[in-house]
């Protein structure tokens, strides 16, 4: 970057002093944390908006809590983002008018006493919808869920095992932490594929939730865990009718940064079990492919 700040440009943008330019980042920080803040108090009271974030994060799942929520409010419909430097390099063009949109980007850097810590700069980036590029991105499908459960359970994190019968009716897994083990019915053919996958969404989520907490109560998960569901029932297109997210009451007395970290466990949970399953069907299509060329 220029030292000069007060160099005149053809876009005719702005120029500041050294000085001018700390404070200008400073306040655009702070509008971005703001930003974050108003979506936080959107969604913590309306269902509607929170089904909408739970909608933006599914398809955005590599992106933080913060973030998801900044990209439903400036692009709620984004699909993949790129700073303008990037789309260049796919020799793509930004669209006349098109606003960026701002996110942020963790930044290391060192104490003085030598030790890292991460501060966070805003970045800009744009949607493909924005530009002039010709890869679209791909089309949702909807997946077999029978098999997707097979890969969940192939690449879950806990020990699981097939039993009998519950005790109660209808139920086709249930994760007991006291035993860190997820139980799953047996017998259970086609006919319930969805519904072993809603429920081993929810199981699995409750698993994870558990491996990443001091301590574990399931009645306190259970909204992370709803949300980890309803957004892995997204992604591989799953009906998610018989998926309720309520808003806690609790939300009412909570600070935006305790409503972030519920969000941020039920992005974790199912970002974690997204991943297993995305490696374990793409060593299926790598070993299917090998066998083809034989």
């Amino acid at each position: 970057m220029t030292a000069n700040f007060n160099a005149k440009t053809k876009d005719s943008r702005p120029r500041y002093t050294k000085e001018e330019y700390a404070i200008h980042k400073q306040e655009e920080k702070d509008q971005v944390y703001q930003t974050i803040d108003e979506m936080l108090d959107l969604i913590s009271k309306d269902p509607d908006q929170l089904q909408a974030y739970l909608d933006t994060q599914a398809r955005m799942d590599r992106y933080s809590t913060a973030n998801a929520l900044l990209i439903m409010k400036q692009c709620p419909e984004a699909t993949q983002l790129k700073d303008y430097n990037d789309w260049a390099e796919s020799k793509a063009q930004i669209k006349k008018g098109a606003k960026a949109i701002s996110i942020l980007e963790p930044v290391e850097y060192t104490r003085q006493n030598g030790t890292q810590g991460i501060s966070y700069n805003v970045k800009k980036v744009f949607d493909v919808s924005q530009t002039t590029s010709r890869r679209m991105p791909a089309p949702t499908v909807v997946h077999d869920p029978t098999r997707i459960v097979a890969a969940m359970l192939d690449t879950s994190n806990v020990k699981y095992e097939i039993v009998e019968n519950f005790s109660t009716p209808n139920t086709l897994a249930h994760y007991d932490n006291d035993k860190a083990t997820l139980y799953v019915k047996e017998g259970v053919g086609m006919e319930y594929g969805v519904s072993l996958f809603q429920q081993l969404a929810r199981e699995m989520s409750y698993a994870e939730i558990a491996l990443n907490s001091d301590a574990f109560d399931r009645k306190d998960a259970s909204m992370a865990a709803g949300c980890s569901t309803y957004m892995l029932c997204k992604k591989y297109g799953v009906d998610t009718r018989a998926i309720s997210v309520g808003i806690p009451e609790k939300w009412d007395s909570m600070e935006h940064s305790e409503i972030r970290a519920e969000l941020s466990k039920a992005r974790q949970a199912m970002s974690n079990i997204h991943q297993n399953v995305y490696e374990e069907l793409n060593r299926q299509r790598q070993d299917r492919e090998q066998d083809i060329s034989r």
